[in-house]
């Protein structure tokens, strides 16, 4: 961008932004499902098959040497792994046989199977509860993708 357009990008950009959202409520329908999400997540984890999973998987990872995690999150976040802000580190060989370690549990014990099928029935659960919430936010992403097409025709 020249320094020109670039001045004019917040507006600009607000101005799409405005657009692109008419006829729709945020906080009701476009960020419902995304907030459910935490929820759901939160519901996930006191899945007590899942908690089961992944005390499988904890006791593997530590019969290999390594710390004994509560979960694979807990191992992804540790701090011993001098994460940046980007989620990058030096890698060290620690980290990688750590990282070895954690999938090759993951499969023996199919802890990525069981906690993509908690989650899967919790999703499900939510979603039968909250169906009209659930249509509505699907709506909401319709008018936004509809909005979208009109857009991109008008500019050929």
């Amino acid at each position: 961008m020249t320094n020109a357009e670039y001045a004019d990008f917040p507006a600009c950009s607000a101005e799409a932004n405005r657009r692109l959202m008419r006829g729709i409520d945020l906080k009701r329908d476009w960020l419902y499902a995304s907030t459910r999400a935490i929820e759901v997540d939160k519901a996930v984890k006191r899945d007590p098959r899942l908690r089961a999973a992944w005390d499988v998987w904890s006791r593997c990872v530590a019969e290999q040497g390594f710390t004994r995690y509560p979960d694979p999150v807990a191992a992804y976040t540790d701090t011993a792994w001098k994460r940046d802000s980007d989620g990058n580190t030096r890698h060290t060989q620690r980290e990688r046989a750590t990282a070895v370690a954690d999938v090759t549990c993951k499969r023996r014990h199919h802890t990525a199977e069981l906690w993509h099928a908690a989650r899967a029935q919790k999703q499900a659960v939510d979603i039968t509860r909250h169906r009209d919430r659930y249509a509505a936010g699907l709506q909401a992403l319709r008018t936004y993708r509809a909005t979208t097409a009109e857009v991109l025709r008008k500019l050929g």
